[in-house]
C-alpha cells in the first residue's frame, strides 16, 4: 500500500526508467570519450554515472516494493554522493583552463584546484557516507535517525561551501582576463560557458538536498517525488549530458600547444 511506502509515495516507474536509461546512455558515451581522448581522469565522470545509475535501479526496484527499507536506503545514499563526482570534473577541468589561458590571472597555482578541491570534495563524499550509513542502521532498527541525517545535511553544506570558494576563485580569475583584455577563442567561450552550466546544475540540487534533508524524512518535499525528479534528477543528467555534449577532450586536449592567451599582460 502507498500509505506505508517508506518514501510517503509509490516512486514513478517512469522516472526510475528515465532516469537509469539516461543516465546509462551517458555513462556509455564516456566510457568511449574517455578511452577515445585518453584522458583518464575523466573517470569521475564515468563513477559518478555509475552511482547514478545504482540510485535509479534502487528506485525501479521501489516502484515493485515501495516498503522496501534497503532499496530506499540505497537509492538514498547513492544518488546524494553521485554528483561529488561530477564536481570532481569541474575542478580538475578548470586547472587546465589556466594552464590554457594563463597562471598569472589565477589566484591559485592551477594543480591547487584539484588538490584542494577533490580532497574537500571526498571528505564532503566521506561525510555523507558516514551519515547515509548511519541512518540507515537507525532506520533499520526504527531508531532516531536524526545524527545521520544531520552529518548528511552536513557533508552536503560542506560540498555547497567549497564550491562557492570555487566560484568565487573562477569569478576572480575571468574578471581579471577581463581586465587585461585577454581575447579568447570561440571554442574556450563555449567550454566556459558548459562548465558554468553544469555548476550551476551542482548548486540547485545541492540546495535541493539541503533543504530537503534538513526537514527530515517525513517532510514535505522529502514525500513529494516531482521535487526530487525536477531538483535532482533533471540537474544532474544535465549536468552529465553537457559534459559529453561538451567534452573536455574537444577543449583542454592540446594544453601544452594551444594557447588562448592572445595579450601577456603582466598583473
Amino acid at each position: 500500500m502507498a500509505d506505508m511506502s517508506v518514501y510517503g509515495y509509490q516512486p514513478s516507474l517512469g522516472v526510475g526508467i528515465t532516469g537509469l536509461t539516461l543516465f546509462t546512455l551517458s555513462t556509455c558515451v564516456h566510457i568511449y570519450q574517455m578511452c577515445k581522448v585518453r584522458m583518464w581522469w575523466l573517470v569521475v565522470l564515468i563513477l559518478g554515472g555509475i552511482t547514478e545509475m545504482i540510485g535509479y535501479a534502487a528506485r525501479i526496484y521501489s516502484w515493485h516494493d515501495d516498503t522496501n527499507l534497503d532499496a530506499f536506503l540505497a537509492q538514498t545514499v547513492t544518488l546524494i554522493i553521485a554528483p561529488s563526482f561530477f564536481s570532481a570534473a569541474l575542478y580538475v577541468a578548470f586547472g587546465q583552463i589556466i594552464h590554457i589561458l594563463g597562471r598569472q590571472y589565477s589566484l591559485l597555482p592551477p594543480l591547487w584546484y584539484t588538490i584542494i578541491f577533490v580532497i574537500a570534495d571526498v571528505i564532503s563524499l566521506i561525510v555523507q557516507a558516514v551519515g547515509g550509513g548511519q541512518a540507515a542502521d537507525a532506520a533499520r532498527t526504527n531508531a532516531d535517525t536524526t545524527n545521520g541525517t544531520n552529518i548528511m545535511v552536513a557533508g552536503i553544506c560542506f560540498q555547497m561551501f567549497s564550491m562557492s570558494i570555487y566560484v568565487i576563485l573562477v569569478i576572480i580569475y575571468i574578471i581579471r582576463l577581463l581586465k587585461a583584455k585577454v581575447e579568447l577563442t570561440r571554442d574556450m567561450k563555449i567550454f566556459l560557458s558548459s562548465i558554468s552550466l553544469v555548476t550551476l546544475m551542482i548548486f540547485i540540487r545541492c540546495i535541493y538536498r539541503t533543504i530537503e534533508l534538513s526537514a527530515g524524512w517525513t517532510g514535505y518535499i522529502i514525500t513529494h517525488e516531482v521535487y526530487f525528479a525536477c531538483l535532482d534528477g533533471l540537474p544532474m543528467i544535465i549536468a552529465l549530458i553537457t559534459f559529453n555534449i561538451f567534452h573536455p577532450g574537444q577543449y583542454i586536449k592540446n594544453t601544452n600547444q594551444v594557447n588562448a592567451l592572445k595579450a601577456d599582460i603582466p598583473l
